[in-house]
């Protein structure tokens, strides 16, 4: 039960609701067709796209949470909710199961299960952008850093539990997934501005 109710918690679309209830449209039908604040930004501005952010970063914090609380002592658990929360953000059962891309479901997923890895993940994220000028390039980078320094540095930050591992290993795989069509558009020379020129 814990595990399907973090799913059905990383469903509620964000973006969606925002771009459905506040301007009548559907963020998915333009842009990059994702439901995340990227996208958000580029069609609804800044602030909108910060708005969903911290909800966004909210459901994984929150259902990291209450995994822990209602079952501390199963050690697996913390890294399986968060990647059952990233999946239905991503794969959201309430709109057609067409979401966002996960990242920052995973930024309040990694808040709780290893917050000191998040260092290598922002710094990583900061040098990538700030050279490429894609967030694209920037989210993978840092999920890529953060995976790889539990995986490699764990043990100097305590970061050697089963989620923790189970959580470092997979979500690189999703979220380079989840991201393979912005792969293509910068091979392709044609991925998205962060923010749309106005």
């Amino acid at each position: 039960m814990i595990i399907i109710g973090a799913y059905l918690l990383g469903s509620i679309p964000t973006g969606w609701l925002v771009s459905k209830l506040r301007f009548g449209r559907d963020v998915r039908e333009e842009g990059s067709g994702a439901t995340g604040a990227t996208n958000v930004a580029r069609q609804f501005g800044i602030g909108w796209a910060i708005f969903v952010s911290i909800f966004d970063i909210g459901k994984g914090i929150g259902a990291v949470l209450i995994a822990r609380v209602i079952a501390p002592e199963i050690q697996w658990l913390q890294g399986v909710v968060g990647i059952t929360t990233i999946i239905g953000h991503c794969y959201p059962v309430w709109i057609g199961f067409r979401g966002g891309k996960g990242v920052n479901t995973a930024l309040g997923i990694a808040a709780v299960i290893s917050p000191i890895a998040i260092v290598f993940g922002f710094a990583a994220f900061i040098t990538a952008f700030a050279i490429s000028k894609f967030i694209s390039v920037g989210s993978i980078s840092a999920v890529l850093a953060y995976s790889l320094s539990i995986l490699i540095f764990g043990q100097r930050f305590n970061a050697t539990g089963q989620g923790q591992i189970i959580f470092a290993l997979i979500l690189p795989i999703m979220i380079i997934w989840t991201h393979r069509e912005n792969i293509r558009r910068l091979f392709r020379g044609e991925e998205l501005k962060p923010v749309r020129d106005r």
